[in-house]
């Protein structure tokens, strides 16, 4: 790893832009200008082959590696860091829950704890924060969660989740139908927490007053929800009506028929979808390996992590290889797959103004990848990492 202070590329993707030739320069961690240049002068790195686009913000990563952020060590948060970075990915959520029972709580600070030490240093992604998928949510779609994860709202407990967690967590997932859903929304929003709806069997009148009381994102759309019905719209047909609403996505092709992914982005558009990974600890291992999940043993195979019965949890998906095939399985733009991985997770939880595009004072955080979308670079608030030397 070293500082940058400009670097040359062949393609910026902005992402709202494609500019040609580009030197950009950086001071400081930020951008402080990117300008068509004729190579008048020396730049620290010469990615002149290469192109390049803004860092990618995972919105959605329990684990990789072997590695959950359950696990509640420095060490597992460190390794996931670092995988996340290796694939492109700058800005993440640690995303991870708490059990029913007494040691719950207190396992959630050794939680939030791990992740405040394991996120110094910049040997890996920056975590943004917290998401917290559960337990508030709905045993009926409990996808890939084992029993002991799912609790009822209770606002009490709620603040003595945000006590515990001081202001990291910046995203919550639940299930709006279960009792004292609607509360926790809006105590969520008073605090300016993101409220996700998913893991649910909410019906289309509920989800859509969920919408109207502050949630503002869909967690992996389509899945552990009812599916689109013509006389049932329900929690998808909610959120694809309302414009304001964000859906995230898993682009593997196995989560989601490629088909249904590119109908999705004509009713929902580029600055709607964000690109999610739902990494879990088996992504990154050797076919075949078996680890221990949060709804029993996992195991890697296919491109696919699944419990024993079949039922899929999470992915074997990194953001370089969501944009790969998000691009590639459903024949879309190369900017387009590249904003919902930066730009549009970004606007989903009110980062844009410090990372998500390229313009002069955000963040110098850039993937540099060559046209079969091989990352070569990562720079990380001007701190360059070569990738696979």
């Amino acid at each position: 790893m070293q500082d940058v202070t400009s670097f040359y590329c062949r393609r910026l993707f902005t992402p709202t832009d494609c500019l040609e030739n580009v030197l950009v320069e950086i001071r400081q961690g930020s951008i402080v200008s990117i300008t068509s240049d004729l190579k008048s002068g020396a730049c620290d790195l010469d990615a002149s082959s290469l192109n390049a686009a803004p860092g990618f913000v995972d919105l959605h990563i329990q684990g990789c590696g072997g590695f959950d952020f359950l696990d509640a060590t420095p060490e597992a948060v460190r390794t996931i860091r670092r995988m996340a970075l290796a694939a492109g990915c700058t800005s993440l959520l640690a995303t991870t829950t708490f059990e029913s029972g007494p040691e719950g709580l207190p396992h959630l600070e050794r939680i939030v704890n791990a992740v405040r030490e394991g996120s110094r240093g910049a040997e890996g992604s920056r975590i943004l924060g917290i998401h917290l998928e559960g337990p508030y949510l709905n045993k009926e779609r409990k996808g890939g969660f084992g029993e002991r994860y799912f609790r009822t709202p209770d606002r009490d407990e709620f603040l003595r989740v945000l006590e515990i967690t001081g202001n990291d967590v910046k995203m919550i997932t639940l299930a709006p139908e279960l009792n004292n859903a609607m509360e926790i929304i809006r105590e969520a929003r008073s605090r300016g927490i993101v409220v996700s709806l998913g893991h649910s069997i909410a019906g289309y009148d509920l989800a859509k007053a969920a919408f109207l009381a502050g949630a503002s994102q869909l967690t992996h759309v389509f899945n552990a929800m009812n599916g689109l019905h013509h006389r049932e719209p329900g929690l998808i047909g909610a959120a694809l009506e309302h414009d304001h609403v964000f859906v995230q996505l898993i682009p593997d092709g196995i989560h989601i028929h490629p088909a249904v992914m590119k109908i999705l982005h004509r009713i929902k558009g580029t600055r709607r979808i964000c690109l999610i990974s739902d990494a879990t600890a088996p992504c990154g291992l050797k076919d075949g390996t078996v680890v221990q999940g949060v709804g029993g043993r996992i195991k890697v195979s296919d491109g696919a992590v699944r419990l024993e019965d079949g039922t899929l949890a999470g992915s074997a998906l990194l953001m370089d290889e969501a944009v790969r095939r998000m691009n590639r399985l459903t024949e879309i733009p190369l900017r387009d797959a590249l904003t919902m991985a930066s730009l549009t997770p970004s606007e989903a939880m009110g980062f844009q103004k410090e990372i998500g595009s390229a313009k002069p004072g955000m963040k110098a955080d850039f993937v540099l990848f060559d046209d079969d979308l091989r990352i070569h670079y990562v720079i990380l608030e001007g701190n360059v990492i070569a990738i696979g030397e």
